[in-house]
């Protein structure tokens, strides 16, 4: 990837789950195979075959149709809560350390979120961070980018350019973090630089003292 020169950047644009907020989608699949007694294997072809979960990240579903319609494919009637519980496995913690990071970089950056995401997830890990810190997660950063509410999700090129218009970023001032080297790519596409966080690396290692190194 471009080499990135720390004094250039202004804005810093932070992918959501596997970056700051750990998660582990296998979770809740193996819930899910649990709900309807199908192997992981057909379950996941089933899934794939649907895109119930991209249609429900972009707002196509309704939390009401995205569990109906899981319902069908699992074959199984389960309840809303039986539903939300399943789903929401995945989602893990956000980390301390990563809370105290972007209280420190808003005094030196413009923070951002662009996650892929929809309404039922939101709705848990915001309330889950409420729980732990007392405040809420949203005032960590300038302004939110959720795909459920855009319509788009990554590494759809629109919602790099509905980022950047939106924020009125300069792209060669702006870096995005991201765990999916497909979504850092697709933002280095449209001006704006990138690091993929891989191997084991933790967010917090690149930076210091508040600032990008």
């Amino acid at each position: 990837m471009p080499e990135i020169q720390p004094s250039e950047i202004k804005n810093i644009v932070f992918d959501l789950g596997g970056v700051l907020l750990n998660i582990s989608p296998l979770l809740s699949l193996a819930e899910f195979e649990k709900l309807c007694g199908v192997g992981q294997e057909e379950l996941i072809t089933r899934l794939a075959r649907e895109k119930i979960f991209e249609k429900f990240d972009t707002g196509s579903f309704s939390p009401a149709q995205f569990r109906s319609e899981l319902c069908r494919i699992m074959d199984r009637v389960v309840s809303d809560e039986g539903i939300d519980r399943a789903w929401n496995m995945l989602l893990l913690d956000f980390p301390l350390a990563r809370v105290r990071l972007l209280q420190q970089l808003r005094k030196n950056y413009r923070i951002f979120l662009l996650s892929n995401t929809n309404i039922i997830h939101f709705w848990h890990y915001t309330a889950s961070f409420y729980e732990n810190y007392g405040t809420q997660m949203t005032g960590l950063f300038d302004s939110l980018f959720l795909s459920y509410e855009i319509g788009i999700h990554k590494p759809d090129a629109g919602i790099y350019a509905f980022v950047l218009q939106s924020a009125n970023l300069n792209p060669s001032e702006t870096v995005f973090i991201d765990d999916s080297l497909v979504n850092v790519e697709a933002a280095q596409l449209q001006g704006i630089k990138g690091i993929h966080i891989h191997n084991g690396h933790d967010v917090t290692d690149y930076f210091a003292d508040g600032k990008l190194i």
